[in-house]
């Protein structure tokens, strides 16, 4: 078992300072309407932030699949769900929080099988998303899940 990963800098800390942080925070219903125009509109900002394709598009995947998780498992009974992406120079880092029931998404429940070998549906979203982030990290904090994440952007 591998030791716990330290949660993602959202405060940007050095890069903050440098005055090169960029936020983008914004509330949703867990609706998929509400999450699809949710990706989009982080897309647009990270474009605008000059963040490259390549970790833009994995920011958007890695929130599309939390979000969906939640939409899916609690909907609405979640309440609203806050999102949080901040750029730095070196990385994108995202915070999701959540009113649903517990779930750590950075456990892993299922491997893939092996050819011909059925498996149950589910999970390979979350695999996903542990494969594409450097840090994921949950907690419960009071009622809320708090899942925090980081993509490496490209160097220039």
């Amino acid at each position: 078992m591998s030791p716990p990963r330290s949660p993602p800098d959202l405060a940007g800390a050095a890069d903050a300072r440098a005055g090169m942080m960029t936020d983008f925070v914004a509330e949703i219903a867990p609706q998929t309407d509400a999450i699809a125009a949710l990706t989009e509109r982080v897309m647009a900002h990270l474009a605008d932030c000059g963040v490259d394709s390549r970790a833009a598009h994995h920011v958007a995947l890695v929130l599309d699949e939390l979000l969906t998780n939640v939409a899916m498992h609690d909907g609405l009974s979640a309440g609203p769900v806050a999102i949080r992406v901040g750029v730095s120079a070196a990385r994108v880092s995202g915070e999701v929080v959540d009113g649903g029931k517990p779930f750590d998404p950075s456990l892993e429940r299922q491997s893939i099988a092996a050819e011909g070998v059925e498996r149950p549906p589910g999970g390979l979203g979350l695999l996903l998303v542990r494969r594409l982030t450097e840090g994921l990290v949950y907690e419960r904090v009071g009622a809320r899940n708090r899942t925090t994440f980081s993509i490496c952007r490209a160097a220039d």
